[in-house]
């Protein structure tokens, strides 16, 4: 396994498989890239993730733009399972989730992470463009019945857009067995001066706080040492709710055992930086090494405590 200079283990690829989506979500990062129509080819997708597993990588994240759009990526799953014999996982819209959940388990694939940003439908289509919270929650149902677990329901806190309806999802999420992920409103250092980051930016201690005052027990994932509560929904049935809070957060950033493959080819060190790309296409399997060598050596934690103070 590597390690870059900051002792942290490099354990983990997230892999973009494109970069273009069907929904138009207005604070969508796509992964830290432009929308585009580059893609790696499954059989360079393997390629990158068995040079990877060979050197300590063990879990897998796939990503997108929207990864469904790609029809091969049962192909690409399988593949990849070949060589990680840890977590594979997905983040989808699920807009095509119902008729494919059970092939892609079949594929190899283990959980699912699945965007339901507003449990409301008129606030559904503001967010994504599109009317269609009633073919999310049948992916959802679909993901359910194929084994598909944990099921994380990803939700972006956004400042006078959805931060009302936390306790709403918690209810739904409880109600499917799901976890429910809150996750901030992240940008860059110069992001930080936009107007959007500004209107929509809601801090996530606020309900930190309000969680663990809650709290039957808290746990901490691994990775980023996200905090995960266990409370009781306002109906009464277990439920749990992790916080993906990475804004100005030095131990999220120091608990990052992640690296980033674009949907062109390249090891991207982090989400917030757009100096470091380290390209791999065409490259034999000695070339792959060198560049994933070069990209675990370039990591650096992007929040340092130094931010935390001003924050």
């Amino acid at each position: 396994m590597l390690y870059d200079h900051f002792g942290r283990p490099l354990n983990s690829l997230r892999i973009q498989v494109n970069a273009s989506c069907n929904f138009k979500c207005f604070f969508c990062h796509m992964e830290g890239t432009e929308e585009n129509a580059v893609t790696l080819s499954a059989e360079e997708i393997e390629r990158a993730v068995a040079v990877a597993a060979r050197n300590g990588v063990n879990r897998v994240k796939f990503t997108g733009g929207e990864p469904l759009l790609r029809k091969d990526l049962e192909d690409i799953i399988a593949r990849t399972r070949k060589h990680i014999s840890g977590d594979i996982s997905l983040t989808t819209n699920a807009y095509f989730l119902k008729e494919r959940a059970t092939g892609l388990r079949e594929a190899g694939l283990n959980r699912i992470n699945i965007s339901m940003h507003s449990i409301v439908g008129e606030k559904f289509i503001d967010i994504t463009k599109v009317d269609a919270i009633g073919m999310v929650e049948e992916g959802i149902d679909a993901a359910i019945t194929a084994g598909l677990s944990p099921i994380k329901i990803n939700f972006v806190v956004l400042k006078g857009v959805n931060e009302n309806q936390i306790d709403s999802m918690i209810d739904f999420t409880s109600s499917k067995g799901a976890i429910l992920q809150l996750i901030e409103y992240e940008t860059d250092r110069k992001g930080e001066e936009s107007e959007s980051y500004r209107r929509y930016h809601y801090d996530l201690r606020i309900i930190e706080n309000r969680l663990g005052e809650a709290a039957k027990s808290v746990e901490f994932n691994s990775l980023h040492n996200r905090k995960r509560f266990h409370v009781t929904s306002s109906e009464g049935k277990d439920a749990t709710v992790e916080i993906v809070r990475p804004q100005r957060n030095a131990d999220f950033c120091n608990h990052c055992t992640r690296l980033r493959i674009t949907s062109k080819g390249e090891f991207q060190t982090c989400l917030n930086r757009s100096d470091q790309f380290y390209s791999f296409r065409g490259k034999d399997d000695e070339g792959i090494f060198d560049t994933f060598r070069k990209a675990v050596n370039a990591r650096v934690p992007y929040w340092r405590e130094a931010d935390e103070s001003s924050y």
